[in-house]
């Protein structure tokens, strides 16, 4: 009885929060549905019925979760060409990032973002140069009432995946690595590692997969694979977009449906842990990791994230260490101006 009263009063409290924030937001939150079964949901957020087309970039989620996102980043401010108040602290609102990069958001005549434009500074070895034009308008089918913000943290362009492709790319940049991206959400860094001619294959779960294939097979027309047995493009290497479940079963599904049975050279993970948003999902993720060096020792597993309140990456670090195909995870990198940390997970070669 003192448990169900105390969870009362928890949802009691969300739900009071959520409707402040409704009744006092200039504009009505909207959101979309991105939940896979096996990621627990995150607190309760309050939205009426999207419109007909709506900006995947355009969600609000808890005011509690945005508030941890952006607590003592005062380095963030509003991006001057997307004045989308939620773009809370991801790249188009880090100012110092884009002195590296350059980001352009594309909206109609209504201020409706329509797409985003990336370009990455990438080195003179790279075979398809340019921006990266990504659609973030999802199609009305997969529009429906959420209660979730794990789907709008897939439609950004988060400070740790840029952070986690330029350490690739300074790194192993000029070797002939395949790379596999877990959580992608819009893919960013992987398509960059492909835009150098290498082979890349972009995961993410299955309700979010539509908008990432056409967002690839658009900037790739001719490096984009349905299947395994497609002619591919020689220099231009190859780059696949598919679903991935987080398990050891699904990560053999991935294997044979790509064609890399041997593994992978590159694994990237970039802000995949956050339990306030994913809840535990992490632990299916060192699932995928450990099966991953499993399959193949050698492969480099980078681990790209932002520290938040309560985010249990140290937990997800502890279990990756006493994990049985893991050798070492060692912290690489850190700016902790900017709570950023980089990881390199090894297996075990003998």
């Amino acid at each position: 009885m003192m448990l169900f009263a105390r969870r009362a009063k928890i949802c009691f409290g969300m739900l009071s929060s959520q409707l402040a924030f409704f009744l006092l937001s200039p504009r009505p939150p909207s959101a979309i549905q991105n939940l896979d079964d096996k990621r627990q949901p995150p607190p309760f957020s309050f939205c009426p019925p999207p419109s007909k087309h709506q900006s995947s970039r355009s969600l609000y989620f808890s005011t509690s979760l945005r508030h941890q996102m952006s607590t003592g980043k005062e380095w963030l401010h509003p991006h001057n060409n997307d004045a989308d108040d939620s773009s809370v602290s991801s790249v188009d609102s880090n100012d110092s990032l884009q002195n590296f990069i350059q980001f352009t958001s594309h909206r109609n005549n209504t201020g409706l973002e329509e797409a985003i434009s990336i370009t990455y500074p990438l080195p003179d070895s790279a075979v398809q140069p340019g921006s990266l034009r990504l659609s973030t308008l999802l199609k009305e089918n997969d529009l429906v009432p959420l209660f979730d913000g794990a789907g709008w943290a897939g439609t950004r362009v988060w400070a740790a995946a840029i952070w986690g492709i330029k350490y690739l790319i300074d790194e192993y940049g000029e070797k002939d690595l395949s790379l596999c991206e877990l959580g992608c959400g819009l893919g960013v860094p992987g398509m960059v590692w492909h835009q150098l001619g290498k082979d890349a294959v972009l995961t993410d779960q299955e309700s979010i997969m539509a908008q990432m294939v056409d967002n690839a097979r658009s900037n790739f027309s001719e490096s984009f694979l349905d299947t395994v047995g497609e002619e591919d493009s020689g220099k231009l290497g190859k780059i696949y977009a598919k679903p991935l479940s987080w398990s050891r079963e699904g990560f053999h599904k991935l294997l044979e449906s790509t064609g890399f049975h041997l593994g992978f050279d590159i694994v990237l993970n970039c802000d995949c842990v956050y339990e306030p948003l994913y809840g535990k999902s992490w632990e299916l993720l060192v699932e995928v990791i450990d099966e991953c060096l499993k399959v193949n020792p050698k492969c480099l597993v980078v681990t790209s994230v932002e520290r938040r309140n309560g985010d249990g990456i140290d937990l997800f670090k502890q279990r990756m260490k006493d994990s049985k195909y893991v050798g070492s995870v060692e912290k690489i990198m850190e700016d902790k101006d900017r709570d950023l940390e980089l990881y390199v997970t090894r297996g075990i070669v003998e």
